[in-house]
């Protein structure tokens, strides 16, 4: 049966929309991070016109980094005003925007803006929302901003997938790499990523190369064994996978591209050493306990942490000295006061942090 007006459209039927060709404007929101990034991109290759982005694609940023929220509201206005060059159809796509947190006037700005989108027939328009700048909660869709964003906008919402169709999605990735998945490593595998997309794509991809060009075969196959020795296992709040492993490797080239990463994927930088600071302070307690020759088990049972993931950590800093730890959550705690008290780059305060602890010297014993 068709959805009700006022309810949110699923993943699926704005996907189906996109094909049919869309207008208007559109608010993402919802648990499922990943899925909003693949509709993003069918919506631009929807709209888009190869060469034509230049002219027609309009990212707005509304990250600390990018400047003012008044000044990305102006930007915001002119994009929707703008007329599409050599094409049909223009694409807004706006980032980085907690719409519960802004002031009365600036939600009363971006409403404005979407219903404007709304009402046009040469412009698609995207509010992509992140899990944490939206919480589909239950109290949500009875909330102000939502009511307000629901008024001039379409919603749509992205729920995690149920572990049927997680399973189903990851065993179609190995079957485009010519991979063979049995169903219980596949099982095995989305219950280790938590039933998180982004997840379970980090560690297909590591999945195909370790089946690829270590295992071997003809074809390649993978049992839940290989799982199990592979993936790193994740919660729905835990550290993206590409940063911890970049700061167990201690190595300053990784850590950075770990940076270029959450820059580009617009991630905010008082979140990204947020999630920093908790490996550190992962790293200086299994030290610590390790010293003082804590079971591996105990260390695990007290940070509520599987076995395997404390192993991994202890193999990452087995070398490295309990001060070089220290200094990085101290180094840490220093930027995260600079972050909230001076009108720096947040992400050149990333980097100088991540230079001050990876740099060679930083390992050498004081």
């Amino acid at each position: 049966m068709p959805a009700k007006p006022d309810a949110p459209m699923s993943a699926e039927t704005f996907s189906a929309a996109v094909k049919q060709g869309i207008c208007g404007a559109f608010v993402f929101f919802g648990e499922e991070d990943y899925l909003k990034t693949i509709c993003r991109e069918k919506a631009f290759r929807a709209v888009m016109s190869e060469g034509m982005d230049v002219f027609n694609f309009f990212p707005i940023s509304f990250s600390p980094a990018s400047g003012t929220r008044e000044a990305a509201m102006e930007k915001l206005f002119d994009a929707v005003n703008a007329v599409p060059v050599m094409q049909d159809k223009k694409l807004v796509v706006i980032t980085d925007l907690a719409p519960a947190a802004l002031p009365k006037d600036l939600l009363e700005n971006l409403c404005q803006a979407l219903a404007s989108a709304a009402r046009s027939d040469d412009t698609v328009l995207i509010l992509e929302c992140r899990a944490d700048e939206l919480v589909a909660d239950y109290k949500l869709e009875a909330s102000t901003v939502y009511k307000k964003l629901a008024a001039c906008a379409k919603m749509v919402r992205f729920d995690l997938l149920t572990r049927g169709k997680l399973i189903a999605w990851a065993k179609r990735c190995f079957r485009e790499e010519a991979v063979i998945l049995s169903d219980e490593a596949a099982g095995l595998l989305c219950d280790l990523c938590a039933g998180r997309m982004l997840a379970l794509s980090g560690e297909i991809q590591k999945l195909v190369c370790y089946a690829k060009y270590v295992k071997g075969g003809t074809p390649p196959a993978l049992d839940d064994k290989d799982v199990r020795e592979i993936v790193c296992a994740s919660a729905p709040d835990e550290i993206p996978f590409a940063m911890l492993t970049a700061a167990q490797s201690w190595r300053l080239s990784e850590m950075l591209e770990a940076m270029d990463t959450a820059r580009e994927q617009r991630e905010e930088p008082i979140v990204v050493l947020a999630k920093l600071s908790r490996i550190y302070l992962d790293m200086l307690f299994i030290k610590t306990a390790s010293e003082n020759r804590m079971p591996p088990s105990e260390i695990a049972k007290a940070l509520k942490m599987k076995d395997f993931r404390v192993g991994k950590y202890l193999a990452s800093i087995a070398k490295v000295p309990i001060s070089v730890i220290e200094n990085a959550v101290r180094l840490s705690y220093e930027t995260d006061k600079r972050l909230k008290s001076l009108p720096s780059d947040p992400w050149v305060l990333l980097d100088k942090l991540i230079v001050e602890i990876y740099a060679p010297k930083s390992l050498r014993v004081p």
